[in-house]
């Protein structure tokens, strides 16, 4: 069950996975892309759901789906 609130670790694994994404050349470079993409992550996985092993996959399809430059 979820605890609701961000750890630490959690954070930092959500941070380096975004800047990870988010820093690859078929990410849109549209600012609001960014801001988009981080609002998703943190709804899409609420403090105490995220696992980077499970979940970067999932991220990344979305990412390009999304907010990659092919959707702009």
């Amino acid at each position: 069950m979820s605890s609701g609130v961000f750890e630490p670790a959690e954070l930092a694994d959500m941070r380096d996975v975004f800047d990870e994404i988010t820093s690859q050349h078929c990410f849109s470079r549209d600012p609001h892309a960014r801001t988009a993409f981080a609002k998703y992550l943190l709804d899409a996985y609420p403090g105490g759901t995220f696992n980077l092993a499970r979940d970067k996959p999932v991220l990344e399809s979305t990412a390009r789906a999304y907010y990659g430059r092919d959707a702009e």
